[in-house]
């Protein structure tokens, strides 16, 4: 399609009224058979709707109809593909192909990884990039330059986080929607977040996501960064939780207690695979930067006497990232280093 011509797209409500479509597209239609592609979108509570795809294949001779819908993540992975593919048809022989996007790619990295965009600027020659894929290895060159784009994606994600942070904005919708844009900030036990948060009536959460370990689901309670998060009892000379942070903890425990009773076999009958079994939940409030080592203490102390919710503050998080990236570096450091090979 030419998207330089002004294209008609109507989309209306279902019937139901729980999701909206447009016209589907014919992408086969002869004698023996009808295959169509409908596009419908499903509301979330973010501002944004999900789109899905359901192909339709209808048998003229039989009259049977055949159907499979692919969701949001699925068509991104089939568009990339298709892309890679329609690239490989130009060249006329088979061989190993190294299917990499040339264009401003210097500004797909973070400013500090030199050396990717240096790569970047000298791929977008064409002639150049023939001589790479000639004499390298496809494949050790795809890996090593995926590594250094996700480098600089997470160091860009960490800097954002902390300018947030340090120009003190306090909307818990900045971080919730960093936290969904940024899964692999609770550490690479989980795969990535739900778009399921409705658990309950009334109940809805921030932030969930699946165990890479099992696939059972934890929830995270994002609440602002200007909160207190502890307070010391002069009396008795102790620390104990915030207004703010106790509220969280509550509310994390109805939380869990509704995961409990739905979701050990499926959370709903549709979504058999949506699987909470005995949920941990994490809630992220306020600040600790410049705590003492007291102050730090207690929180270890008084989380280690909750069952299955724990409390961390906002720059334990940016910690937990730093070190995350940290091990993503020196890991790609090591495997682009000949030396570290062993004999």
């Amino acid at each position: 399609m030419d998207w330089d011509e002004p294209t008609y797209f109507d989309r209306r409500p279902a019937s139901s009224g729980q999701v909206s479509f447009c016209d589907p597209l014919t992408l086969r239609d002869n004698r023996a058979v009808c295959i169509k592609a409908l596009p419908y979108f499903v509301p979330h509570n973010s501002s944004r709707s999900e789109l899905a795809i359901k192909i339709l294949r209808e048998d003229k001779r039989s009259g049977e109809v055949r159907e499979i819908s692919l969701e949001e993540e699925e068509l991104r992975a089939l568009k990339r593909h298709i892309a890679q593919c329609l690239s490989v048809t130009e060249e006329d022989e088979d061989g190993q192909f190294l299917v990499l996007r040339t264009d401003n790619l210097s500004g797909q990295v973070d400013v500090s990884d030199d050396a990717a965009r240096a790569l970047g600027g000298a791929l977008d020659s064409r002639t150049f990039a023939r001589r790479v894929a000639q004499y390298v290895d496809p494949e050790s060159l795809a890996r090593a330059f995926s590594a250094s784009v996700r480098i600089g994606e997470l160091r860009s994600a960490l800097t954002e986080l902390k300018q947030s942070l340090d120009e003190g904005k306090t909307r818990e919708s900045i971080y919730q929607d960093w936290c969904e844009r940024h899964s692999w900030a609770f550490g690479n036990m989980y795969v990535a977040r739900d778009d399921q948060r409705v658990i309950g009536i009334g109940d809805h959460v921030d932030v969930m996501m699946k165990s890479a370990a099992n696939g059972l689901r934890d929830i995270f309670e994002l609440k602002r960064p200007d909160m207190d998060v502890l307070l010391f009892d002069d009396t008795h000379k102790n620390w104990y939780w915030s207004s703010a942070a106790a509220k969280a903890i509550g509310q994390c425990h109805r939380y869990l207690d509704t995961l409990h009773r739905v979701g050990p076999n499926g959370f709903q009958p549709d979504q058999p695979e949506f699987v909470a079994y005995h949920p941990r939940a994490v809630v992220v409030i306020g600040r600790s930067q410049g705590w003492s080592d007291a102050q730090l203490r207690a929180l270890h102390g008084l989380n280690s006497r909750m069952h299955g919710i724990s409390v961390m503050t906002y720059d334990q998080l940016l910690a937990q990232c730093e070190a995350l990236l940290g091990h993503i570096t020196r890991t790609a450091e090591q495997q682009s280093d000949p030396e570290s090979i062993p004999a």
